[in-house]
């Protein structure tokens, strides 16, 4: 074998166990199809990974599902809350630029840190992707009012996007207007440079969009937020931001 098919087959394996670890469940068609791979050389790899000793498992019968055991440890990936959601951040923002070398690249890495993560975080930063939408361009008018975010306003923040839970917030608007707000921050969102909390407001009692820029303090509370439908929040907002 060739140093270069070799290599081939290895980054190939790399990224079979990084589907088999990013989903639940996957049938044999959907995992050549996404390695673009025959299902022959396919099964040839499964069943390499369980000589090595990969637990995996499969269903009987036609269309039957496979999966790597979400007991079974691939290495270990720790990050904190800040560090796991300004990985998201750097992913949505290459993701967003359609470049197709950062592409192919940032698809390997997301396969790849799916099978780093521990069993207890990885559903959690699976669900946080689909919560970060990078828009368009802010436009000048409104970088021009743009202010640096402090570190002790955007780790409560972090946490509580994070973790689902209640946030408290110190307000002030285009108008300036201060009023204290505790809300559910469903997603963010980035119109560079300019960063958005998309909200339930329970001082409103609807949906709302916050300036993080414009948030002068930060409390997590305890208090879990209820997830709500992702439909509303985008139909909401959608004149204004273009989403990803």
């Amino acid at each position: 074998m060739s140093k270069t098919s070799y290599l081939d087959k290895s980054n190939r394996i790399q990224r079979l166990l990084g589907l088999l670890r990013s989903d639940d469940i996957w049938t044999t068609e959907r995992l050549a199809r996404e390695l673009e791979i025959s299902h022959r050389t396919l099964m040839r790899d499964l069943n390499d990974l369980k000589k090595e000793g990969y637990p995996i498992e499969s269903d009987r019968g036609r269309g039957g599902g496979i999966r790597l055991s979400g007991r079974y440890g691939i290495g270990r990936l720790s990050l904190s809350h800040y560090e796991v959601i300004n990985m998201l951040v750097s992913m949505a923002i290459c993701e967003s630029l359609n470049s197709p070398f950062l592409s192919d690249q940032l698809r390997s890495v997301r396969f790849k840190n799916a099978q780093s993560f521990p069993d207890n975080q990885r559903a959690i930063i699976s669900e946080l992707r689909k919560r970060i939408l990078v828009g368009q361009t802010a436009s000048l008018e409104v970088q021009k009012s743009y202010s640096k975010v402090k570190e002790s306003i955007l780790k409560p923040i972090t946490s509580s996007f994070f973790e689902s839970l209640k946030l408290e917030i110190t307000y002030v608007s285009e108008k300036n207007e201060k009023t204290r707000r505790v809300i559910e921050p469903q997603y963010l969102l980035l119109n560079w440079p300019i960063w958005y909390i998309l909200s339930f407001d329970y001082l409103r009692n609807d949906i709302r969009l916050f300036r993080i820029d414009r948030i002068k303090s930060s409390i997590v509370l305890n208090e879990n937020m209820k997830k709500r439908s992702r439909s509303k929040f985008i139909d909401f907002y959608k004149n204004y931001f273009d989403f990803i």
